[in-house]
Order: C-alpha cells, then structure tokens, then sequence
C-alpha cells in the first residue's frame, strides 16, 4: 500500500501517495498529507481510489466550502428529510455566498468571523435580518462539516476550535408570548371555525402542531379520555412514525370537555363524508366523492380525507386570527399558554413536563422560569396561611 511516514514537529505523521491516468493519459500523483495514524491514512487512500475511479474525487488541496458541504450534507443520515431541505437552503443562500469559494485546508477563524458578519448583516425578503437562532443554527451547520472533515483527514486542525467564545453567535433567552385566560375564553367565545378542535387540542393539551394534524382516531381512546402520540405531520404531507423525539412520543388525559369536542368533531367529519349530500349537484357526485375520499383516520383533516398543508398553515393562522379579532401571537404559542395557565394554577412543573414531552423538567424549567416567581409568591403565602 502507498502509505508513507514523515515526522513532522517531532511527531510520526502519514501520507498516502498512488499514480493514476487522466482522460488524456497523462500522468498525476493523488497525494494527501497529515495523518496522525497510518490506519486513518490507508482508509482515505481507499477511499480516494474509490472516488476516483468512479469520477467523483477531489483534490483535497484545491477542495473549497461550496464542495465539501453538499457532500458532507449528502452522506449525513441522521437528519430527516425536511431537515436535510432546509440544510440545503442556507447552503445555497446563507454559505455560499459568504464563504463559499474559501479553500476547506485554508478556512479559518478570519473565516468564522466574516461567515457570522455576513449573516448578521443579511435582508431577508420582507426586509428583517435573521433571527439569532437562525444564525446559530447555520453557524452549527458549518461546525459540524468541519468537524467531520477533520475526522475525515481533510483538515489537521479544525478551525472552530480556536474560537474565542466572544464571538460565537449567541442566542438570547426569549420569555414566549402566551393568551391569558380571559384570552382563551375571548377567542373560543368568538370561534367558529371546522377545526375548532385543532385549537381545543392546542390550548388543552399543548401538544405541537405537527403533533395535532398528524393524530388519528385509532389514537384516541374516547371511552377512558386519553390519547396517544404515535405519529406526526411533515411537509408535504409527510407521515412521521413518533413524535419529535423519544420523549415526545407519549400519552396525555382528555378533559371532560375535550372528549365532548372530539365526539362533535368527529360527528361531524362522519357526516361529511357519508350524509352531506346537499354539498353535491346530485347523487353521482356524491358517489365519486366517497368513492374517492382518503381514509387515513386522521383526526383533523379536509373534507376529502387528505390531511391539512403544512406549507400554508402560518397564512390559515392569520385568517384565523383576523376573523376572531384576537392579539396575535404564534400558533405555537398556544402550547405556551397551556403551560402558562396550567403553571399559574399550581400544576407541578414534573406534571407540565411529562404533559408537553419535554425530554427533562429542566428544559420545562427554563422555558417557563419567568413564571416561577409568581408560583414562588404563591408558595410563600400558601405556607404562611399553613403555619400561621
């Protein structure tokens, strides 16, 4: 095997080094240094010989950012595909343009901090700059690459690792909007909607949307009140199997009320599917329709059985909200107001965990700490009353 050794600052180092024809026939040496074990560098010689045979090698020396990533991106399986979509898009727009054309063996810090000023700096479409999260999620997209890339023998030092931790993007804690319960009950007085019980669900349970849209029948346990997360809705009408995580995957006790709502829901899909025969010009229609309906047991779902567009969700929220006249807050904000009123009536943080899918009470904790002084307050007088 063309493994050679070298010392380099008094330490033994690697290099492999193979002769290959181009499409001319001339001749060229495939060479990579800086390998700190000989096993590390006969793997990459193997798998540059693979690479080049099949046309898709690069020159580790003449590599740049715009290469490497979407061939790191390519071989990531741990991501799902609405995940890897969105990778896509900041590389496209957010990296490329900033850093791309940077040599991956000579990126560094000066590097880092001109991707970060480029990101900090940029207009969206409507006019904003990106959020802080959306920086520091881009900013740990191009860490990760590199750290794969000095795993890979690419790189012998990983420039984020000299990051002075001043000048890592930062994500500044935000105390999320909630509706007060004056709110809630304004906004179900004003309601009319054929999925009102998209927003009993929210408001009762506090499960996520994905959560929500992607919940069936055969879920849901009417006659004991409770209801279980086994699947999520995606874009594009995506079916996930579980929840956002482990933890998300979980079962949660119906209300009284709840339960009331569900059984009215699902009187009513029953009837639009098999008894709205005023909705149709005339039997055959009627006919075709459920002919053609698309039984996939979901709970909330359009009146052909398909389940509701994710992609146009935001847009349906605002016609919601303008409709009812309410203060506008964020449908996922309906999960913190679930929370919120749930907390400010004494229920046990442990209880809110386990009711949101939170992986652990200290996410929970840190979510909602800025309702904790309240609670505290509670706790103080309740004890005094106790004692005195």
């Amino acid at each position: 095997m063309p493994i050679y050794p070298y010392t380099k600052s008094g330490k033994e180092h690697w290099y492999y080094a193979f002769e290959v024809k181009d499409r001319n026939g001339k001749r060229k040496t495939i060479k990579e240094r800086g390998f700190t074990g000989k096993t590390a560098a006969r793997e990459a010689e193997r798998l540059a010989r693979v690479e080049w045979d099949k046309g898709t090698y690069l020159d580790p020396s003449k590599l740049t950012v715009e290469d490497y990533l979407p061939q790191w991106l390519k071989d990531k399986q741990d991501i799902s595909p609405e995940t890897r979509e969105t990778y896509e898009s900041h590389l496209k727009v957010h990296i490329n343009p900033a850093v791309g054309k940077v040599l991956v063996q000579k990126f560094g810090v000066k590097d880092i901090k001109s991707l970060i000023k480029f990101l900090q700096e940029y207009k969206q479409e409507n006019g904003k700059n990106l959020s802080e999260g959306t920086i520091k999620k881009i900013y740990n997209i191009v860490q990760t690459a590199f750290g794969a890339a000095k795993i890979e023998g690419l790189i012998n030092i990983d420039p984020f690792d000299s990051m002075d931790k001043g000048s890592v993007p930062k994500v500044n804690k935000v105390n999320h909007d909630y509706w007060t319960k004056d709110e809630v009950k304004q906004f179900f007085s004003k309601l009319d909607h054929r999925f009102k019980i998209l927003f009993v669900i929210a408001v009762y349970t506090g499960m996520r949307r994905g959560e929500i849209t992607g919940l069936r029948w055969s879920d849901v346990d009417l006659d004991n009140g409770i209801l279980s997360i086994r699947q999520t809705l995606k874009p594009r009408g995506r079916i996930k199997d579980g929840g956002k995580s482990v933890n998300a995957s979980r079962s949660i006790t119906l209300s009284p009320f709840v339960i009331s709502e569900l059984k009215k829901h699902r009187a009513m899909i029953v009837q639009e599917r098999w008894g709205a025969v005023e909705r149709y010009r005339n039997l055959s229609e009627l006919e075709h329709a459920q002919k053609n309906y698309k039984d996939l047991d979901l709970v909330i779902c359009q009146t052909n059985g398909d389940p509701i567009s994710i992609g146009n969700f935001t847009k349906f929220w605002n016609g919601v909200i303008k409709k009812t006249e309410m203060r506008y807050i964020k449908f996922h904000d309906l999960r913190h107001t679930c929370a919120s009123l749930l907390l400010s009536n004494g229920t046990h943080p442990k209880v809110v965990q386990e009711l949101l899918g939170h992986s652990s009470i200290s996410i929970t904790l840190d979510t909602y700490s800025h309702m904790l002084p309240n609670m505290q307050e509670e706790a103080v007088k309740s004890l005094d009353k106790l004692l005195n």
